[in-house]
C-alpha cells in the first residue's frame, strides 16, 4: 500500500487528526456538561471520519481521483435535472399550503428540498451512469 504524499491530503489528515485532540482535551478537561460531552464525542467522531476519508483517497492511484468528461457530464445533468425537480416539489408545497391551509412550515420546505435534491440527484446519477449516452 502506497502512501501519496499529496499536500491537500496531508493538510486534511492533520486537520481531522487536530479536530480529534482539541476534542480529547474538551472532553478531558472540559465541564461535566451532557451538551459538552456530545458535541466532544461528536468531533470525535467527524475527525476520525475525516482521517479515514483521508487515508483512503491517498492510497487510491492519481488516475482514479479525477473525474473524467463522462462522469462530469453526467453530475453536470443530474444536477440540472434535480434543481428543477426541487423547484417543482417546493413549488408544489407552497401552492397546496396557500390553497388547503396545511401548515408547512419552513423548516419543513427546508428539509423537504434537501431530501427531494439528494434522492433525485443520486438516483438520477445512476440511471445517466447506467443509460451510457448522455447528451
Amino acid at each position: 500500500m502506497k502512501i501519496r504524499t499529496n499536500k491537500k491530503i496531508l493538510l486534511s489528515m492533520g486537520v481531522s487528526l487536530s479536530v480529534i485532540v482539541l476534542a480529547a482535551a474538551i472532553l478531558t478537561f472540559g465541564t461535566t456538561s451532557r451538551t459538552m460531552s456530545f458535541i466532544s464525542l461528536g468531533l470525535i467522531i467527524t475527525g476520525a471520519l475525516m482521517f479515514a476519508i483521508s487515508l483512503h483517497a491517498a492510497t487510491k492511484p492519481e488516475t482514479e481521483l479525477v473525474a473524467d468528461e463522462r462522469v462530469a457530464r453526467i453530475n453536470e445533468r443530474a444536477g440540472y435535472v434535480a434543481f428543477w425537480l426541487v423547484l417543482l416539489s417546493i413549488t408544489i408545497l407552497f401552492w397546496a399550503d396557500r390553497a388547503w391551509s396545511i401548515g408547512i412550515e419552513l423548516v419543513d420546505m427546508y428539509y423537504a428540498a434537501i431530501f427531494v435534491g439528494t434522492i433525485s440527484w443520486s438516483i438520477l446519477r445512476w440511471h445517466y451512469s447506467r443509460k451510457g449516452d448522455v447528451i
